[in-house]
């Protein structure tokens, strides 16, 4: 009956003030959403390869290069059976190697795949992969056998069984028919290995001897297959028995590499967990490119979920408070009527839960309409589906929900029936100008909390943009890289330079700025005997000038004056020992010239030390210098030549611009999703504020109404009213800018180039914050100060 009573009684309060009532629900509602956002993304990205059996038996072998310091997740070849047949810890082993940007004849079209997985069969039930159709027998011995997923099935062949069908597979121009002899299910969406077709590992190893692009001979594929120097292009995966310790294997795994190093290859191995690859991969080279987590990114969006969710609380305790203020007078009823402190506390939690279950269901709607904007945002596909991980979201959904409530309750609850009996029916408590601090300090958290978001915001787009349009040591403006493909590149070049709109044509590996690396170990020029590092690059004939680079010495590359040597940045002559510099021998040539020192990669990373050898073969992207007059006939005339001068590869381009989006992508995300939940945290705290600014101008009409009628002025009143929100601004003000200095300091430090820490972004982050503020206070300061006092005294 208790129980039943205060379900009306809630209600009651709750259709007695609508507006208030709507406040609180949105308030909670785009709280919750965000929580509810933040759990989806968070559950998935924890939840990385868990759908693989045996996956905490599964170890990935890392190698450690001395010669270039990274951490390589392609070992050799031969490692994974000769850790099988020597230690008795290891079960099984599969290699991996991912063939990228390929295409599949599906009738007459080719259609794109990024990726074909090659493995042994063996991976199916090593990683608990289920096989819906066919066998695998003969498969890791044929380059022509293929499983490929369901999703493939479905793709290539509808609903009929695709098993003996034949799939056309085309990288770079070559064509190779291959028999479809199993399907398997899909990946999960959070696996760090994704494919829809996998071939054998011989099929990977020919694919290489094609396709591999080395500074020497390319290895044959015996060798690769047996040698433990021209072999580390696989990554190996073992999987150990389950009473093992894995550090005891990666002590033996270290005797191994030891006992087979030479002093041109140094192995160094140790072991990955499976389910630490997607989080503990950044600094590892791995050709598989799976998906990698930002752990750092993790920890600030569950931060900033955790806080919009509390300013959302401190917005309904605050209300809540304010809105209780204007009831004691019924609660002491209550209280002299009988009611316990018992049950008038049950009243108000049972209203304050009553509440934010409402909000619950809105705020699961809401975080289903916005993931597909967070999916884009992330670049990630996030949907609400009836799985484990799903109901343990709702799980932690709910009771964070009902936890809210009845905290929320409780404190407002403890708060009101604290009060003296006698001094709440005379109402001092409703009408009195009480201090108020805690509401004060909650208020002072709102702001504090968006004012670092604002800031933030400002200052990740200030980097963007810095990052955007920093020197790069290149001429951007009228470059456009388009990719070789299979296509003829000496004939193209020629014939796109008989236009005039075309001024400068040349290649390279790839073309800066890149993600792509290379690392070679030299000798210095003046200590023969001593190794350095530096990164390469090779390209074609006139690059430099193509690329609008500045040449400090010597000359760029030329047919008829430097048909050998090398280019060099500023970085490189004190790596090298250069002194004389020009025509001092390296190991790929003579210096023929200095350029100035460019960005190859990222801001976040420093110029390196960088040789530029001249090898037109090695040439995978073409760099064009364009005018800048009449670009999209000019591209179209490219293109049209592309179809003109041979080769299957499709026509792609990209201009710097485009480059730099791919390159700066997550910071790009970074800023965006900031914004987004600012923006959420603004749409709260200025609710919050509005329904505050309402509860005081109730509290307070009778005085407003006795400083009209002895003469006060509009404009008075208003500065009454909304002086305390402009000093509440001015504290957060203080509070939040060390806050914000000390969080963007440190993720600047992620970049060897970084933009300013300006003043005017933390000014511009109050300014903002106070007019919000204002904006939101001001309209029903207005309504109270210009309401006739009649109305207010009239009953007095």
């Amino acid at each position: 009956m208790t129980i039943s009573n205060n379900l009306k009684t809630a209600f009651r309060h709750f259709g007695s003030d609508k507006t208030n009532t709507f406040i609180n629900l949105t308030g909670l509602t785009l709280g919750l959403g965000i929580v509810a956002v933040v759990l989806v993304f968070v559950l998935n990205e924890l939840s990385y390869n868990q759908s693989f059996a045996n996956r905490n038996q599964i170890f990935r072998v890392i190698n450690y290069n001395e010669d270039d310091d990274n951490q390589w997740a392609n070992t050799p070849f031969v490692l994974g059976s000769t850790a099988f047949e020597q230690f008795a810890e290891v079960e099984a082993f599969v290699h991996q190697y991912t063939i990228h940007h390929l295409e599949v004849k599906a009738e007459e079209e080719y259609l794109p795949e990024n990726s074909l997985l090659c493995t042994e069969a063996a991976f199916f039930n090593m990683f608990g992969v289920e096989l819906i159709h066919g066998e695998l027998s003969g498969f890791d011995h044929s380059k022509n056998k293929l499983v490929i997923s369901q999703e493939a099935a479905s793709k290539y062949f509808g609903t009929q069984n695709p098993v003996g069908e034949m799939l056309t597979i085309r990288k770079d121009g070559a064509e190779r028919n291959m028999e479809v002899v199993a399907v398997f299910e899909d990946f999960a969406p959070n696996s760090t290995i994704k494919a829809s077709l996998v071939a054998s590992p011989e099929f990977g190893l020919e694919n290489l001897k094609q396709t591999l692009i080395s500074t020497g001979e390319v290895p044959e594929i015996q060798e690769m297959r047996e040698s433990w120097e021209n072999g580390l292009f696989f990554t190996t995966y073992l999987l150990l028995n389950k009473a093992v310790d894995p550090t005891s294997v990666e002590a033996k795994l270290r005797e191994l590499g030891e006992q087979y190093s030479s002093e041109d290859n140094q192995l160094n191995f140790s072991l990955q967990a499976l389910t630490n690859i997607y989080f503990e991969s950044g600094q590892i080279v791995d050709n598989n490119a799976g998906d990698k987590g930002n752990r750092s990114m993790l920890l600030t969006l569950v931060g900033i979920g955790i806080l919009i969710l509390a300013v959302a609380c401190v917005n309904y305790l605050n209300l809540s408070s304010a809105q209780a203020l204007m009831q004691t007078k019924a609660l002491a009823v209550r209280k002299v009527c009988g009611a316990s402190r018992g049950k008038l506390v049950g009243q108000l939690v049972t209203e304050s839960v009553l509440m934010v279950l409402i909000a619950l269901p809105f705020s699961l709607l809401a975080c289903q309409l916005s993931l597909p904007l967070i999916s884009q945002m992330l670049g990630k596909s996030y949907v609400l589906v009836i799985t484990d991980q799903l109901l343990l979201s709702l799980s932690i959904l709910l009771l964070v929900a009902v936890g809210t409530g009845v905290l929320s309750g409780v404190l407002v609850a403890l708060k009101i029936t604290s009060f003296r009996l006698t001094e709440t029916l005379k109402g001092k408590y409703a009408n009195a100008n009480n201090k108020h601090r805690v509401r004060k300090a909650m208020v002072v958290f709102q702001l504090s909390v968006f004012m670092v978001l604002i800031a933030v915001m400002f200052l990740s787009q200030k980097q963007v943009h810095y990052a955007f349009n920093k020197d790069l040591g290149i001429e951007k403006e009228g470059l456009v890289r388009i990719p070789l493909g299979d296509h003829n590149y000496a004939l193209y070049k020629e014939e796109i330079l008989k236009s005039p709109s075309v001024v400068k044509v040349s290649g390279a590996l790839w073309i800066p700025p890149h993600k792509g690396k290379m690392f070679l170990s030299i000798p210095k020029v003046d200590e023969p005997n001593q190794l350095v590092k530096v990164n390469g690059l090779f390209v074609d004939y006139g690059f430099a000038e193509t690329m609008g680079m500045q040449l400090i010495l010597g000359n760029d590359f030329d047919k008829e004056k430097n048909a050998t040597g090398v280019l060099v940045n500023e970085q490189a002559i004190e790596t090298l020992g250069l002194t004389e510099i020009i025509g001092e021998q390296t190991a790929f040539g003579p210096v023929v010239g200095v350029v100035k020192d460019f960005n190859m990669y990222s801001v976040r990373e420093a110029v390196t030390p960088m040789l530029i050898g001249i090898n037109p073969q090695m040439c995978r992207e073409i760099a064009v210098r364009i005018k800048t007059k009449n670009i999209s006939k000019t591209i179209a005339f490219l293109e049209d030549t592309w179809k003109t001068t041979g080769g299957t590869t499709a026509f792609d381009f990209d201009f710097t611009d485009d480059i730099l989006n791919q390159i700066y992508e997550a910071e790009i995300r970074f800023s965006k999703i900031i914004g987004l939940l600012a923006g959420v945290a603004i749409l709260i705290g200025s609710l919050g504020l509005f329904g505050l600014s309402l509860l005081i101008s109730r509290q307070r009409t009778k005085e407003i109404g006795i400083r009209k009628v002895n003469g006060a002025k509009v404009g008075e009143i208003l500065t009454m009213l909304n002086k305390d929100f402009v000093r509440w601004v001015m504290v957060a003000f203080l509070i939040s800018t060390p806050i914000a200095y000390y969080a963007m300091t440190k993720w600047l430090e992620n970049f060897a180039y970084k933009t300013s820490l300006s003043w005017w972004i933390f000014a511009l982050a109050g300014f903002l914050a106070l007019g919000i503020a204002l904006l939101t206070v001001s309209w029903q300061s207005w309504r109270a100060a210009t309401r006739n006092p009649v109305e207010a005294l009239r009953y007095e």
